[in-house]
């Protein structure tokens, strides 16, 4: 079985500010780090993207800030969306031809480069592109696309492997301690 899991990667904003904008929902908030804090939001564990993307907005918006909201299915589907300030600017997924009937895996849909390294202050367009171009045989495991995406573009590498039941069961990001976290309700 691969890995299930959805978390929100938020710009710009402190974590009191996310935890206040989360009220109502049940999620677990990290410290700010360079700039980014993330969301592991319980309802979006299921991996309703519809759901994934009205909360997304709702950050985005409400924060006026940039979310990259992204979902691991399976370890074989990296789907994600960016909102800036409320609006969906960019949309990727891996294995577009994933739950189709037909044979053989269609190549990656969506994701431009250019776009993620402006919203979150990279050069390296090339590499980016690089990553989401490639196909499914040269990333097998969703998650470690991920990873490099996460690490070309400098985001918390916390993001990665985790969302809201791991967190719930403090099977915890290195460097973080239960303490870290804010539980909204």
């Amino acid at each position: 079985m691969g890995a299930f899991y959805v978390n929100y990667t938020v710009k710009g904003t402190d974590q009191n500010s996310v935890v206040r904008a989360l009220s109502g929902r049940k999620a677990f908030v990290t410290p700010e780090w360079n700039g980014f804090t993330v969301v592991f939001d319980e309802e979006s564990d299921k991996q309703d993207q519809g759901a994934i993307a009205k909360l997304a907005g709702q950050l985005s918006s409400d924060l006026r800030s940039t979310v990259l909201a992204l979902l691991i299915h399976d370890s074989d589907i990296f789907w994600f969306q960016l909102y800036e300030c409320g609006m969906l600017t960019d949309e990727y997924n891996s294995a577009p031809s994933y739950f189709s009937t037909n044979t053989g895996m269609a190549p990656p849909k969506g994701g431009n480069a250019e776009r993620l390294c402006s919203a979150f202050q990279c050069k390296d367009v090339a590499k980016v592109e690089r990553i989401l171009r490639a196909s499914y045989e040269e990333y097998p495991f969703a998650g470690d696309r991920h990873a490099d995406l996460v690490r070309v573009l400098n985001l918390p590498t916390y993001a990665v492997g985790y969302g809201f039941r791991a967190v719930a069961l403090e099977y915890l990001p290195e460097g973080l301690s239960a303490e870290d976290f804010v539980a909204t309700n």
